[in-house]
């Protein structure tokens, strides 16, 4: 114990990545049906990333035929050759390196995470410093809620293709803090390649990278400064920034030019362009209406067709309002943005799953600078507490509708609006403090007195 605690003192990321990735594999190895059973589960796959319909898919590519005809595989062509190279996941080995794969995809993205904690992004940009900038979280603490949430785990073991979108989006955050607008929008579009609503994050990303570049032009020059130099001139050199227009239309370049790239190379491993529709039309239309934890499927199945494509827009434009207007609000605190437009995204997405919260969740860490503010005044433990509840009670009202046959939809859906409602009030409360933290960096003398609009 005292080594362990040694180790911990002196290289703890080494221990926590280490024991992470053991946990994972120690699982994949002691049960080994495990992986497949979590596969099939509604919570973790649904029609456009589960492990089981890239097999199929798979199967079809490597017999030379379309994957996308049958009208069931729904992801990724450049998902084909990557796990053509694997084994067969049916064998003991091809399992354990599928396990192997998405472990180490967990551990990268636990390594950006911890990138993201430390750039200060979340404490500091051009027009903006948290009076709780010394309370921010300590990047292991982040990269430790990440590999050791159940939801990460979970979905690291059931395999779905949506821990690679997680992947670079995590990515696309980190170079923007590093000021990389170039890499940031290359790996954003591959994001949105793989599922579509990582787009929308384009706004608040755009503005997180313009405003460290712009730091980086202040830190340079307050560097740069000759002690003889007045302050006013100092405080020239700092307002120097590079063009708005010309930054949003390099990244929006680089992130169109990415995309025609993927789109250009998924043409050439197939014979026509019907991977398309198949994976971008899908999410758009939603013609598969398997069960998950999301908001979309119940409701389109009570649908009358006639009203059908008109509540598929208002569904996507309601997605979608969120982001400009969180982008102009937060534009000193970019990083909160960002944050909370992908949260917003995790929980309205056409298909949503477990994994995707377990990555939004962890980023959310990122501005626990203002946690008390939410903790203190507003409803995070009731939220929290419903999010245990729907956990444990999600798959027993799934097993009553689906096997035990003593129950209906209803069961199901009203326990994944109970754990969607606990999501939205995180975010709610998240907004609400970091709103807070800006009011009192405005006024001081505000500090712990309550706020009422009049």
């Amino acid at each position: 114990m005292e080594a362990l605690t040694r180790v911990y003192n002196d290289h703890p990321k080494t221990l926590l990545f280490t024991s992470a990735a053991v946990i994972r594999i120690l699982l994949a190895i002691a049960w080994p049906a495990l992986p497949d059973l979590l596969t099939s589960r509604v919570e973790i796959s649904t029609a456009v990333n589960s492990f089981k319909r890239l097999q199929e898919g798979l199967f079809l590519y490597d017999h030379g035929l379309d994957p996308y005809d049958g009208g069931i595989f729904h992801q990724a062509p450049l998902f084909l050759p990557l796990f053509s190279l694997l084994p067969s996941p049916q064998e003991s080995i091809g399992r354990l390196i599928s396990v192997l794969l998405y472990t180490a995809l967990d551990l990268f993205s636990a390594e950006l995470l911890c990138q993201i904690a430390d750039s200060g992004a979340a404490t500091q940009s051009t027009s903006y410093t948290s009076p709780r900038r010394q309370r921010t979280w300590r990047s292991i603490s982040v990269v430790a809620i990440y590999l050791f949430n159940p939801y990460t785990l979970l979905t690291c073991l059931g395999r779905p293709t949506t821990i690679f979108t997680t992947f670079f989006v995590l990515l696309s955050i980190s170079h923007a803090c590093q000021a990389r607008m170039a890499t940031s929008a290359f790996a954003l579009a591959v994001a949105s390649y793989i599922s579509l609503h990582p787009a929308f994050l384009l706004p608040p990303i755009g503005v997180l990278c313009y405003d460290r570049v712009c730091l980086q032009r202040i830190s340079s020059s307050s560097q740069n400064a000759k002690p003889t130099t007045s302050k006013a001139n100092v405080t020239i050199d700092q307002h120097r920034f590079p063009s708005a227009l010309q930054f949003a239309f390099s990244m929006l370049t680089t992130y169109a030019s990415t995309t025609a790239l993927l789109l250009a190379l998924s043409r050439l491993l197939l014979p026509s362009w019907t991977f398309i529709p198949s994976v971008y039309l899908t999410p758009l239309q939603l013609p598969d209406l398997t069960p998950n934890t999301g908001l979309w499927w119940y409701f389109f199945t009570e649908m009358f067709e006639p009203f059908r494509n008109f509540f598929l827009g208002v569904f996507w434009l309601h997605m979608f309002s969120y982001s400009i207007p969180l982008s102009l609000r937060l534009r000193k605190q970019p990083l909160a943005s960002v944050v909370l437009m992908w949260g917003i995204c995790c929980v309205l997405e056409p298909y949503a799953h477990i994994g995707a919260v377990g990555g939004a969740g962890s980023l959310l860490c990122c501005v626990g600078h203002v946690f008390e503010l939410s903790t203190a005044h507003r409803y995070t433990f009731p939220a929290l507490a419903a999010l245990l509840y729907c956990t444990l009670l999600g798959p027993a009202f799934h097993h009553l509708w689906i096997y035990a046959g003593s129950g209906n939809a209803n069961f199901f859906y009203a326990i994944t609006l109970v754990w969607n409602l606990g999501l939205f009030i995180l975010l709610t409360d998240t907004l609400y403090a970091v709103l807070r933290d800006e009011w009192e960096c405005e006024r001081p003398e505000g500090k712990g007195k309550d706020v009422r609009q009049i």
